[in-house]
């Protein structure tokens, strides 16, 4: 089962997942459930990453009822919605303040080094 997110993001931040997922011949909500899945077990500092406005744009992505689960919990932790915490994510991926790293045989997402 899946379920339906709506992120407000801005305009150029929508643009880019689209454009991204596009180039790499992927769904927006692929792209978006893959930077998420690996932030969960992510080695960064979630309060350092700062939101972004306006947000003038609206991405809806389909994920799986198991990683939004996942997300509303880890999300509820740092006291916020699942919308914000996946809007700061991928503010924090498409500005290169995040990254993948691989840790042993998986990847993840981390701050900078």
């Amino acid at each position: 089962m899946t379920k339906v997110i709506s992120l407000r993001l801005p305009n150029g931040l929508a643009r880019t997942v689209r454009q991204n997922a596009a180039y790499s011949k992927m769904t927006a909500a692929d792209i978006v459930r893959l930077i998420l899945e690996h932030s969960l077990d992510g080695n960064y500092n979630f309060a350092a990453l700062p939101d972004v406005s306006p947000m003038d744009a609206k991405l809806d992505v389909r994920l799986p009822e198991q990683l939004v689960a996942r997300l509303r919990e880890h999300a509820k932790q740092l006291g916020g919605s699942v919308s914000v915490y996946s809007r700061v994510i991928l503010y924090a991926y498409y500005t290169k303040r995040l990254r993948f790293i691989e840790v042993g045989e998986r990847y993840t997402l981390s701050g900078k080094l």
